[in-house]
C-alpha cells in the first residue's frame, strides 16, 4: 500500500529506520525525512530530505506553511522522533524554551497542530518519546510546567512525558468533539535501542552507555519494525472502542493502566502549550 509518510527527526536512529521501513515497503510510497542535516545516504529512492530546525519554533511554523503550500501534501503517517541526550541544564533557544523540551515536546506539538490540515482522515500520528513510563499528572509542577525556574534533567524528561500523554489525548478529544476524523495519537515508548546517539553524551559516559545498550538494546531496524507494527494495531482496535489515542511499549504493545487526567488538567496542559508555542513565535527574529 503505497502511503505519503513525514518523518521528522529522521535523518539518523530510530527516525530513519522507521523511514526506511516505509520506503521499503512500496516503491509508490513517498517518504519525507526531516532535521538538521542530511543523511550522508538515502537508502530509497523514494525518500527525500528537506531540511528543519526542529527546536525552533518560528522554523517549525515556517516548514509546515511551505508544507502546506505544496500540491502533494495530504499525509497518511506523522513520525515524530526528534530529540537530544545531554546532561547539560536548562539550555534556552532564542525563543526562550529550554532546547530539550522544544525538541521533544513543544515544537512537536506545534507540528502535529499546523500539519492537521494536511493529515488524511484516517492518518496516524507517532510520536516517539515514551509512552510507558508517563507518570500521574500530581507529578508534575503545575506552576512551572516549562520549569522557567524548577529546572532539572529528571524534571523535564517527566514534563515532556507526561504533558505528551496529556497532548495526545487533547488532540483525541478535539478530533472526536469536532467530527473531524478518525486520526489516531499514539505515544510510544522505543526501549533501548543502538544508535549513534550516545556520541552525544560526555566522552567518560560513552563506554559505559555502548556496553549497556550493546546488551540490552535492540537496533533500530527492530525497533521501527515493533512500533509501526505496533501502531498500526492499536489505532484499529483504538477505532473499535471509539477512541483515538494509544500508549505502545517498545513490542509495540498496548501500555495498559495509564495515569488517568481529568479533563481540566488536559485543558491546563493544552492551554499552557499553545501559550509557550505561540510567544516563542511572536519573539522578534535574532
Amino acid at each position: 500500500m503505497a502511503t505519503r509518510a513525514l518523518v521528522v527527526g529522521g535523518t539518523g536512529g530510530i527516525g530513519y529506520a522507521i523511514a526506511c521501513r516505509i520506503a521499503a515497503e512500496s516503491n509508490s510510497s513517498t517518504v519525507i525525512i526531516s532535521g538538521r542535516n542530511k543523511p550522508s545516504e538515502i537508502r530509497h529512492a523514494n525518500m527525500e530530505f528537506r531540511p528543519l530546525d526542529a527546536s525552533s519554533m518560528r522554523s517549525i511554523k515556517q516548514y509546515t506553511d511551505a508544507y502546506k503550500s505544496t500540491p502533494e501534501k495530504s499525509l497518511d503517517l506523522l513520525v515524530l522522533t526528534q530529540g537530544i541526550l545531554t546532561t547539560a541544564g536548562r539550555t534556552e533557544t532564542p525563543e526562550g524554551i529550554d532546547r530539550k523540551m522544544a525538541l521533544h515536546f513543544y515544537g512537536r506539538q506545534l507540528l502535529i497542530r499546523e500539519l492537521l490540515p494536511a493529515l488524511k482522515d484516517d492518518a496516524k500520528v507517532i510520536i516517539v518519546l515514551d509512552g510507558l513510563r508517563g507518570k500521574s499528572p500530581t507529578s508534575l509542577n503545575w506552576e512551572d510546567l516549562d520549569l522557567k525556574t524548577h529546572y532539572g534533567l529528571p524534571a523535564a524528561a517527566n514534563h515532556c512525558i507526561s504533558m505528551t500523554d496529556a497532548m495526545i489525548q487533547a488532540h483525541a478529544a478535539r478530533q472526536k468533539e469536532q467530527n473531524l476524523g478518525r486520526r489516531h495519537f499514539v505515544h510510544a515508548y522505543p526501549g533501548v535501542v543502538n544508535t549513534k546517539i550516545v556520541e552525544c553524551l560526555p566522552w567518560y559516559m560513552r563506554g559505559p552507555t555502548r556496553v549497556l545498550t550493546g546488551l540490552l538494546g535492540v537496533s533500530p531496524d527492530v525497533c521501527a519494525e515493533h512500533l509501526c507494527k505496533g501502531s498500526y494495531e492499536a489505532a484499529a482496535a483504538g477505532e473499535k472502542e471509539g477512541r483515538f489515542w494509544s500508549c505502545i511499549d517498545d513490542k509495540g504493545r498496548l501500555v495498559p493502566n495509564k495515569p488517568v487526567w481529568s479533563e481540566e488538567q488536559i485543558k491546563k496542559v493544552e492551554e499552557h502549550t499553545w501559550k509557550v508555542v505561540d510567544d516563542a513565535l511572536k519573539t522578534p527574529a535574532s
